[in-house]
């Protein structure tokens, strides 16, 4: 057991006033990454959601075997896995973690419930530097706790809220939903790749919302030759429905997505976007072929 590891559970135990001063005061937490949790509405976070509170400890467990990523870090509360920390975010974590070169520490930072479920509790993780080291920490974002900046509770002027389109007053008998979405996607693939990415990259609140309101975003160059242009970019009026005017990147476009869900097969990821309004739209990154 190292030294910190030694003084946190110590102070678990005890409580801080039976630890020396010298102790309580020589180390300053150096956060390495904050951030919302992710998957935390397919685990048992919701569940759990109760129990946590403000400054409350995680537990770092890796995942190195995990069919999807295997820089893969969960994240556990009371022995419970809550969820992960976000893909695009873990490698470096992941590698210090097994080469054991430092001792990462997780903590509960923000709890927000009228939020949505993937974006309820916010976390630091950090690590903890003597401040007696000749480190020179000059960088705020080190030292200083972020403020969250919660997009499910700011619904503004939804400019680009709902991407559909109809003629007169036809209007579709049968609405496509999330479960006819999933449903395509189980008689579509031949593996369950997809529905790890969907668990540990989405939150079944946006999946929903991004299905009922065509939300699915790609970009146009990156849709493999064996795909039909037209089979899954939306247009309008036989014209690409081009969205650079909405989002800070160039190059994306609308997805069909009824027909998105007929080729899972050339599906790398799914991840989450915003919009220049901070509305939240899915990215299809196909892979290649």
């Amino acid at each position: 057991m190292n030294r910190s590891s030694f003084i946190r559970n110590l102070v678990g135990a005890f409580g801080v006033a039976v630890l020396p001063v010298t102790l309580i005061t020589s180390y300053q937490k150096i956060y390495l990454l904050q951030c919302f949790i992710r998957g935390f509405r397919f685990y048992n976070g919701e569940s759990m959601l109760h129990q946590m509170a403000e400054g409350d400890m995680l537990e770092l467990v890796r995942e190195p075997t995990n069919t999807y990523d295997d820089c893969a870090v969960a994240l556990h509360f009371n022995k419970e896995k809550i969820g992960f920390v976000p893909a695009e975010s873990n490698e470096v974590l992941s590698r210090l973690m097994d080469a054991k070169v430092v001792d990462l520490q997780a903590q509960i930072t923000h709890i927000e419930k009228k939020a949505q479920a993937w974006e309820n509790v916010h976390i630091a993780i950090y690590v903890l530097k003597e401040n007696g080291q000749q480190i020179v920490v000059n960088k705020p974002y080190l030292t200083e706790l972020e403020t969250p900046n919660y997009h499910t509770l700011n619904y503004n002027d939804d400019t680009f809220g709902r991407v559909y389109y109809t003629y007169g007053n036809d209007e579709p008998d049968d609405e496509y939903v999330v479960e006819d979405f999933y449903q395509d996607l189980v008689d579509n693939h031949a593996t369950e790749n997809i529905y790890l990415n969907i668990h540990q990259n989405l939150d079944a609140d946006s999946l929903a919302d991004a299905v009922k309101n065509n939300r699915f975003v790609t970009k146009i160059s990156e849709v493999p030759p064996s795909v039909k242009m037209d089979n899954v970019i939306q247009t309008l009026d036989d014209a690409v429905i081009n969205l650079d005017n909405y989002f800070n990147e160039s190059g994306l476009v609308n997805v069909n997505v009824q027909n998105l869900a007929q080729l899972p097969q050339h599906i790398k990821t799914l991840v989450h976007t915003l919009d220049k309004q901070g509305n939240k739209f899915v990215e299809v990154v196909f892979n290649g072929n």
